[in-house]
């Protein structure tokens, strides 16, 4: 998979543990929606994280919103499609799940 970034600016597996049950499940709204209209609920949303290999790896980009955040992107395929993947740190939780579409 072509990297169209540097490398990401948080530790993968950080983000695995923290997206490792519901209850832990930091997720924004536009992201839960956009799982679930792919047909994606809380158990296969935390399926696809813990799936993330280092190589699916696309891109750190800047917050739009939040200067001095960074946002890691990954490129996961799952179900015959590829998913476009966006976490950011977190102030509340260690991270957020920013984004969770088809690529």
């Amino acid at each position: 998979m072509a990297k169209s970034g540097s490398r990401p600016t948080h530790d993968l597996e950080r983000i695995k543990s923290a997206f490792s049950t519901r209850k832990s499940l930091n997720i924004t709204g536009s992201a839960l929606r956009d799982a679930a209209s792919l047909g994606y609920g809380s158990e296969e949303i935390i399926a696809v994280i813990q799936s993330i290999e280092p190589d699916h790896f696309h891109k750190t980009m800047p917050s739009e919103k939040r200067p001095g955040l960074w946002q890691d992107v990954y490129r996961v395929p799952d179900r015959e499609m590829e998913l476009y993947v966006k976490f950011t740190s977190d102030t509340v939780t260690e991270f957020k799940l920013l984004s969770f579409k088809e690529r």
